[in-house]
């Protein structure tokens, strides 16, 4: 009977972990989407385009809205695995054209973030969501509920 209910609660803890997950992953894209989409997309478009990308202000705005626009499906679970993806690409560019040649270990050199610990955080976060969904407390869920009853 123990054994039974701890395996309950296993399963539920188990459940509802993406839910803070996801809340954490939000607030992070949220804050640093909107520092970009309300001031800062000058600096951040002449950023990207010191990386030798094409279109660089395309890719700005594309990654500023990924991250603000995602950050908020993320907060509301919907769309959740195409949130996920633009942030794991935003990530992927982020470690291999920016943080890649400072190594793994976070620290700071010149005024700016070198390492690639903290995105590799956010992407390997994100891949989480990608593969498991946004949990119990989402809209996906509650759309999903709904087009199931559907005949």
């Amino acid at each position: 009977m123990a054994e039974q209910r701890s395996s309950k609660l296993r399963a539920s803890l188990a459940e509802w972990s993406d839910v803070p997950l996801r809340a954490a992953l939000a607030a992070t894209f949220i804050v640093h989407g909107w520092g970009k989409l309300s001031g800062g997309m000058d600096g951040f478009t002449q950023f990207v385009a010191s990386l030798n990308v094409p279109s660089p202000v395309l890719m700005a705005w594309a990654a500023a809205l990924a991250e603000f626009g995602g950050g908020v499906l993320l907060a509301l679970g919907l769309a959740t695995r195409l949130a996920a993806l633009g942030h794991m690409c935003v990530m992927a560019v982020a470690i291999t054209q920016v943080h890649w040649a400072q190594g793994f270990k976070a620290h700071v050199a010149n005024g700016n973030a070198a390492g690639y610990e903290w995105q590799a955080a956010l992407f390997c976060m994100a891949l989480c969501l990608f593969m498991r969904g946004a949990g119990p407390l989402s809209l996906d869920r509650l759309i999903s509920k709904r087009l199931r009853k559907k005949p």
